[in-house]
């Protein structure tokens, strides 16, 4: 699917359902709704155990990681943090940014988890924007378990949502940042505001990165980026058994 042959949302949120849930779930067929800004209604089918919700297929990469994905799905299960903890990304996506993180950058994250603590073992300065008091409390709660491993003291927890947290975003001195991952929650503060507000607090050369950027929800935003160099990636990510997409821009 084109993103041109739909209309997406700006303020209104995008639904997901099975139509026919054990089938449609067991194919990962997901059918996304939503209501334009204009009071159009608008739809999207897709199956995610085969391709993403634009229709692009799984890396073979990503293929291949099956097993490992497959294990921390499981690992999952008993915990959301991971014992080696791992951004929630597209596999070629995780590859990607190994590349890029580096000791002492600055990196800002809209939704915190995992990948905190993967941005904190590798020696970067983390600022995380969280809605949720008591996930924000487990991730700092595992930190301060492991302060040397996770560099304690090079995390900023803000504990926030909504135009609380662009606001407060606003606050960042412009192209001060090394990276921004905006992977939080629509319904508590949508990414599409976010990349407005952070697009301009990342030096040149710096990259903004946004996980489901095949969603709807997040075309408006995405769109704010379409004349910077973009390397989007698709296929499975870790603790999910379905397709799913990650892009980067660099700034």
């Amino acid at each position: 699917m084109k993103r041109n042959q739909l209309t997406p949302p700006n303020q209104h949120n995008v639904t997901a359902r099975y139509t026919t849930p054990v089938i449609d779930q067991l194919l990962g067929r997901t059918t996304l709704e939503w209501t334009c800004d204009d009071g159009r209604e608008a739809s999207l089918k897709a199956s995610l155990r085969f391709t993403d919700y634009e229709g692009h297929r799984p890396s073979m990469y990503s293929v291949m990681q099956l097993p490992y994905v497959f294990k921390t799905w499981m690992q999952s299960r008993k915990s959301p943090i991971l014992p080696e903890p791992v951004p929630f990304l597209v596999m070629d996506a995780i590859r990607f940014l190994e590349g890029i993180v580096q000791p002492g950058m600055k990196v800002v994250e809209a939704g915190g988890g995992n990948s905190t603590l993967w941005f904190l073992e590798k020696g970067a300065e983390v600022t995380t924007y969280e809605h949720s008091a008591s996930w924000a409390g487990f991730i700092q709660e595992t930190i301060r378990k492991s302060p040397l491993r996770f560099h304690e003291k090079n995390i900023r927890m803000k504990v926030m949502e909504g135009a609380a947290t662009t606001g407060d975003m606003a606050l960042i001195p412009d192209q001060s940042l090394d990276l921004v991952l905006i992977d939080c929650m629509n319904d508590y503060t949508r990414r599409n505001d976010c990349i407005r507000v952070m697009m301009n607090k990342i030096r040149k050369g710096g990259w903004l990165v946004l996980d489901n950027s095949d969603n709807p929800v997040n075309w408006v935003g995405a769109e704010l980026l379409k004349d910077k160099e973009m390397r989007r990636f698709s296929g499975f990510a870790p603790m999910g058994l379905f397709v799913c997409q990650t892009t980067f821009w660099k700034m």
